[in-house]
């Protein structure tokens, strides 16, 4: 089973990338963080204001959704996040997105690995594996 990041959950749904699906789905299932469900919702939100586009655009959202296990953020998810935003602070390494910390935490906490497009974000992370997305 293996953490996968936003970024993979949104090339999923924009399509074009079947073969990597496929590899995934061949590996059974998978999981995401809740936070994932924070920004694909906000994303919804963001771009959908007419309310039966928006209707259907969540209901698609639901559908995807419910490929994945979703692991909540609990407090030893917490309390990892707060230790890899110390980690990332004492060596001077800027945070650009809390929401990758608490996915990075999620998967440190479930030792999972991560499965994303943007490496870059999470190997910063001491503890996780991180898988690419683009060579998956």
């Amino acid at each position: 089973m293996k953490l996968c990041d936003t970024s993979v959950l949104v090339d999923i749904d924009r399509g074009g990338f079947a073969d990597r699906v496929a590899k995934l789905d061949d590996e059974g299932r998978h999981a995401i963080s809740t936070v994932t469900v924070t920004e694909l919702r906000l994303g919804v939100n963001k771009r959908y204001q007419e309310s039966a586009v928006r209707q259907e655009a969540l209901a698609d959202l639901e559908r995807l959704l419910a490929r994945f296990q979703i692991v909540d953020v609990k407090r030893a998810v917490a309390t990892a996040a707060a230790d890899i935003i110390s980690s990332l602070q004492r060596r001077g390494d800027p945070l650009h997105d809390l929401h990758d910390v608490y996915i990075g935490a999620t998967a440190m906490v479930e030792q999972l690995p991560v499965l994303t497009a943007n490496v870059d974000h999470f190997e910063r992370i001491d503890g996780i594996t991180v898988v690419d997305w683009a060579s998956f």
